[in-house]
């Protein structure tokens, strides 16, 4: 599926600005261990967290996807029918969603309207967002409260939810409305928090809570272990006192510092049951409540620490948190366990599903695998790095993959380059997964963030290699080809200037070889840590290069924000005989630069288009590469990114867009895009007004008159081809899309 993104290249020449259009576009195939797979360019998934609501109001579940890596949001919609129902990846899908959710995110239907709403954090506990969307106007958000409280016996105060924790939502007691269950600020008992909303009102559409229990279940988590202590014979879970919410934070908090609630009924008894995580713990454990409904104080009777026991057992480098969901559309709830701690867990293969071969109320998990949907993305970690270039000489560029790391068993992390092969012709590009670890590279201790650039520079006509360190210097690896793809000598590290000096830029270099001064020979351009650009000119000859250190801030670049890092990513190119400059950076912008040639002495500067360009969103870890891998003539843009991967987009050159049209071309989307039936358009900001589509010959096909900010429409009689939608909103600009019609 081809989700419609527009937005405006600028390219200065002459004065004047010209345009192009891009969409992304996920079309270029990708083959893993054989399979083809389905969502290549979706941009992977570290430490998720799983919900399903119905997002396109078609009246099927789609999949929401919460990664706490920098609060990325992710939307898969499920498509087809009958056996063939999939998910397909939604690009851009954050930008229906309030833009303050962080650390955590769930959807609950609380007020019983057919319509799951948004939680997510609030300062100290949790903020509630009611989705008041529909079939006309899309998904649409209002606050509903910024922070829930809850009555204790002291008075109302917050409900308390930990940042790294994952309450249960869930009616509890089952009369209708939805409850919570929280850890404690202690972090030993769970509390239930009743929802007042059915006492008070007769009616679930409030949020209105009172500490029922402060020991729901009558259990403690152990503090130096994963288990649990049943029938806990200390206040508050005897003696039916509810003890102060602040109790024990000096004492106990610093020892217990979160876990994770999955609360559902495993055994068809009635009541809950709970699943728990732990912060220092790779295993689940399960908690069976021994008593009948309402379930307001029964007690848990019995645990299984290595949940679930009867398949492999959960076991999740690290914190692991659990999700109860259909997601192989058989109607019956599944379990998915994914990490909860970012940045020291699993981050590719870390969403682990089972598959229950029970029912919902009474499951039978089976492990299935430990890759639920990232097995069909691109995804190697943290920090995704996309390089061109023909490793195996065939005329056809490959596709190298870098990244700021990727988990290593225990508790440590590793850097390495991935080989996809274009296993395609001139004109149909097509990757295939060759090494995941090419040139073993985890094994020279290279440090995070081994960045690779290839070029010629020792003239014999193959392209040689330099690795950017995570220490600030290069290794340099000679290609020795001899025109059946490339072999390359050992790394020589601590590659040296024209001075016989070291060449570094103290930690994270991230290289580019370009000839920045259009001399015929390829320069060096540095990204550092700190957020600035080094320009090594070469004043070498083409087969013996010299890099002299001509400017330690190139064109006065400096991408670092509050954090004092900045983690540039430069890639240079040039259109039209002009050099421009993408770059990439810590927090996932879009830096795009002109105003290079000429300009690249001490004091010169860039000139900085956009620092949000194209609205491009990563969350952290931005890389880009220009090209035109399909000889088209079309420029295609591939972007690397937090997740671990790759961002396709590819010029329209068909776009009729103008400037003054653009402005709303990220707000509007087209779905699913090839179509065979039905295709929706949806506008966040402004009412679509009018529709009309014509084929290739400019022949009006269809007409419609619309005040909606979503429509639905039946492209069955179409005849196959390539269509384009002038999409009208109610300010009178112009969006054009186009639409395959299979």
């Amino acid at each position: 599926m081809r989700i419609s993104l527009t937005f405006l290249f600028f390219l200065v020449s002459s004065g004047l600005f010209a345009q192009f259009s891009f969409e992304f576009n996920p079309s270029i195939p990708v083959t893993v261990n054989s399979n083809s797979i389905n969502n290549p360019w979706a941009g992977g998934l570290n430490y998720s967290q799983f919900a399903d609501f119905d997002f396109d109001f078609d009246g099927d579940l789609d999949l929401y996807v919460f990664d706490r890596s920098s609060n990325n949001i992710r939307v898969f919609l499920q498509e087809g029918t009958g056996i063939n129902r999939h998910y397909e990846f939604l690009y851009n899908a954050d930008q229906y969603f309030p833009s303050d959710i962080r650390y955590r995110s769930t959807l609950v239907d609380f007020d019983n309207d057919g319509r799951k709403d948004l939680f997510t954090y609030g300062i100290g506990g949790l903020s509630v967002y009611r989705n008041v969307g529909n079939v006309v106007d899309g998904l649409q958000w209002e606050l509903f409260d910024d922070l829930l409280y809850s009555q204790y016996p002291n008075g109302y105060s917050n409900l308390y939810v930990s940042s790294s924790d994952i309450p249960a939502i869930i009616d509890v007691d089952g009369d209708g409305d939805i409850d919570v269950l929280t850890f404690h600020i202690s972090g030993q008992h769970v509390e239930y928090h009743q929802n007042q909303s059915m006492e008070l009102y007769g009616i679930p559409d409030s949020l209105k809570f009172i500490v029922k229990n402060e020991c729901w279940g009558k259990f403690s988590e152990d503090l130096n272990t994963s288990s649990v202590v049943l029938n806990d014979p200390n206040s508050p879970c005897v003696g039916g006192n509810i003890a102060n919410p602040e109790r024990g934070i000096i004492e106990i908090a610093a020892k217990h510092a979160g876990s994770t609630i999955l609360a559902f009924d495993s055994n068809n008894s009635g009541v809950l049951d709970l699943v728990l995580g732990d912060v220092s713990y790779t295993n689940l454990t399960l908690l069976v409540n021994g008593g009948t409904a309402p379930n307001t104080d029964s007690p848990m009777i019995s645990q299984d620490n290595n949940f679930p026991s009867n398949t492999i057992p959960a076991n999740m480098q690290l914190f692991p948190a659990s999700f109860y969901l259909d997601v192989d559309f058989d109607g019956v709830k599944d379990l998915i366990v994914c990490p909860n701690a970012k940045n020291v867990s699993e981050n590719r293969t870390s969403v682990l599903f089972y598959k229950n071969l029970g029912t919902t109320n009474n499951p039978t998990f089976i492990y299935t695998e430990k890759n639920f949907l990232q097995k069909d993305m691109i995804d190697h970690g943290t920090g995704a790095v996309p390089v061109f270039v023909d490793i195996n000489e065939d005329g056809l560029e490959d596709m190298i993959i870098g990244n700021f790391y990727q988990y290593k068993d225990v508790l440590d992390k590793e850097s390495v380059l991935s080989y996809y092969r274009n296993t395609g012709t001139t004109n149909s590009p097509a990757f295939t997964l060759i090494d995941d670890n090419y040139l073993d590279l985890n094994l020279a201790n290279y440090g995070l963030r081994s960045i690779p650039t290839f070029g010629d520079i020792d003239g014999d006509g193959d392209q040689d290699l330099l690795i950017g360190r995570e220490d600030g210097t290069l290794v340099y690896f000679q290609n020795m080809s001899t025109g059946s793809g490339a072999v390359f000598a050992s790394g020589q590290i601590n590659y040296k200037d024209n001075l016989n000096q070291t060449i570094t830029v103290n930690s994270y270099c991230f290289p580019q070889l370009f000839d920045l001064n259009n001399d015929g020979l390829l320069d060096l351009i540095l990204g550092k840590k700190t957020g600035e650009l080094v320009y090594y000119r070469n004043i070498g000859t083409s087969s013996s290069p010299s890099f002299q250190l001509s400017n330690s801030n190139l064109g006065n670049i400096d991408v670092s924000t509050a954090n004092p890092d900045g983690y540039p990513s430069p890639h240079f190119f040039r259109y039209n005989g002009e050099t421009r400059l993408i770059l990439g950076d810590l927090t996932g912008r879009c830096n795009f630069y002109t105003g290079i040639d000429g300009n690249l002495d001490p004091t010169e500067s860039f000139t900085l288009i956009s620092d949000n360009y194209a609205n491009i969103k990563t969350q952290a870890y931005s890389s880009f590469w220009i090209n035109d891998l399909n000889n088209d003539g079309n420029l295609e843009l591939y972007v690397g990114q937090d997740l671990g991967g790759v961002y396709r987009f590819e010029h329209d050159p068909n776009s009729t867009a103008s400037l003054t049209e653009s402005s709303y071309e990220n707000t509007v989307v087209l779905y699913p895009n090839p179509t065979s039936h039905t295709f929706t358009i949806s506008s966040v900001e402004k009412r679509i007004q009018f529709v009309q589509l014509t084929n290739l010959e400019g022949k009006i096909i269809d007409s419609l008159a619309i005040d909606a900010n979503k429509v639905s429409i039946d492209s069955s009689l179409y005849p196959s081809g390539i269509y384009f939608v002038n999409i009208q909103l109610e300010n009178g600009e112009i969006v054009v899309k186009k639409m395959i019609k299979n």
